[in-house]
């Protein structure tokens, strides 16, 4: 998975509507995901469903993730890739 830009991020930290939103469609695919249901039906076939409660909490989750995120300098010895 791609990472999301460190200026995106700082941009959504300060409540900016485009970088919210870019980050919300950036993890989009793997909460949908993480909030699949299994269920059988009548057939005994197994299917899945959006469970929208979880999906739901995980974005609130994400949210809340963004605007509590503490920006640190790296240490001395970090060397970036």
């Amino acid at each position: 998975m791609k990472r999301v830009p460190f200026l995106i991020i700082e941009a959504a930290k300060q409540c900016d509507d485009e970088a919210v939103n870019f980050i919300r469609h950036h993890f989009e695919g793997y909460i949908v995901s993480s909030c699949l249901r299994k269920y059988r039906d009548q057939y005994g076939n197994e299917k899945s469903f959006l469970d929208d409660e979880l999906h739901y909490y995980a974005e609130i989750g994400m949210l809340s993730a963004i605007f509590s995120f503490d920006f640190r300098e790296p240490p001395e010895d970090y060397r970036a890739g």
